[in-house]
């Protein structure tokens, strides 16, 4: 059995895009605090081989130490996350989410600085890590392949399962390659996250996502259906096409604003039916 396990490919490639990705996290952006934002709580998120309160600088002075860079084409941190069915909720404490995190960031991430955050602000339970890109005691960087991404969503799926948390594992091992299957992003979107903000299209593939993911969802039907339920996330299907629209994100003319699942990427997409030869 697996469990969903999420990895961004783009890694925090500047001083200021690690520490905004970290302040992000943490609920700690500007624009989070002024708009009264709380994505965790103090006992919900935890550093391993850093101080959980400053990543970003003990991030760059391991790599100072080993003679790393920090700048130009340096990968300083890498992305993942782990979430959890939202029919799982009444079986899941945020705390229990926690020991689940800390679990699995001991397994996979020894010797790298590993800064985690339990997130209360949507209706799943999800975790966010954010790994330094330089191992504290030999200073090699952090790699994984497909192996190793089968290997932590084997494990997750196995603490899922051993908490009885029947929603939120599933029989297939289930991964888009990073390169043939990229989500699609707009020049607006990179820059967004060149600065740490999340985009409303990048809330919109994470649901999804989960859904996919999701063994009761068998068919489109019951994509649609779950999304909407789950997140109050629209969705109209016309022939090939799909749109999604997103419950709180207003466009310029304060409409809730809507785009087509080509616009996220192709796994977001209706595949056309095959024809018979």
């Amino acid at each position: 059995m697996f469990g969903n396990v999420n990895v961004d490919y783009k890694p925090c490639k500047s001083v200021v895009q690690l520490q905004r990705a970290a302040d992000y996290i943490l609920g700690r952006q500007p624009e989070q605090i002024r708009d009264g934002v709380i994505k965790t709580a103090p006992n919900l998120y935890w550093g391993i081989n850093c101080d959980r309160d400053n990543f970003a600088r003990d991030v760059l002075l391991t790599r100072e130490l080993f003679g790393k860079k920090k700048s130009g084409n340096a990968n300083l941190a890498f992305k993942m996350s782990i979430s959890f069915s939202p029919e799982d909720n009444d079986k899941l404490t945020y705390d229990e989410v926690f020991r689940i995190a800390n679990e699995f960031a001991e397994k996979f991430f020894q010797g790298y600085e590993v800064l985690f955050a339990v997130h209360t602000d949507k209706p799943h339970k999800h975790v966010h890590f954010l790994i330094g890109n330089c191992h504290t005691e030999t200073g090699k960087a952090f790699r994984r392949n497909q192996k190793d991404l089968y290997d932590m969503c084997e494990f997750f799926g196995e603490q899922c399962q051993q908490r009885g948390l029947i929603h939120s594992v599933r029989e297939e091992f289930y991964n888009h390659d990073a390169d043939e299957n990229r989500d699609k992003e707009t020049f607006a979107e990179r820059q967004m996250k060149a600065k740490g903000k999340e985009t409303f299209k990048d809330e919109l593939r994470e649901v999804i996502q989960i859904e996919l993911a999701d063994p009761n969802n068998h068919t489109l039907e019951d994509v649609v259906n779950a999304l909407m339920k789950h997140y109050n996330v629209e969705c109209r299907v016309k022939g090939n096409t799909i749109s999604y629209r997103h419950p709180n994100f207003t466009d310029k003319s304060g409409k809730l604003a809507s785009v087509r699942g080509s616009k996220l990427g192709e796994k977001y997409t209706v595949k056309p039916a095959k024809k018979n030869q």
